[in-house]
């Protein structure tokens, strides 16, 4: 695991405990507990749910992330596996 996604994946564990985190990008509900998340750059993924039911994250290809109590938690998380996505699309393919 590269030092990069190691601390993406701190930063997502520190902001579940804070609650308070400030999640990247731009966040709009779309329609009554559906959230989607974009930044200059790429579609971040998408949120959906309630405080009462828990928040379920999606990432940018609909994958699954996560159910959290918490909105910016899951918002956390959601920017925490395109940060791990821009680490793995960087990445020169090895050649044969």
């Amino acid at each position: 695991m590269s030092a990069r996604i190691r601390n993406a994946a701190k930063a997502a564990t520190s902001a579940r405990m804070r609650g308070a985190a400030r999640p990247r990008g731009l966040w709009v509900e779309v329609e009554p507990g559906f959230h989607v998340g974009n930044d200059r750059r790429q579609f971040l993924g998408s949120i959906t749910g309630t405080p009462r039911e828990g928040f379920m994250a999606f990432g940018a290809q609909s994958d699954f992330l996560g159910e959290f109590t918490d909105l910016d938690a899951a918002k956390a998380a959601v920017v925490a596996a395109s940060m791990i996505g821009d680490e793995t699309s960087r990445v020169e393919p090895l050649l044969s």
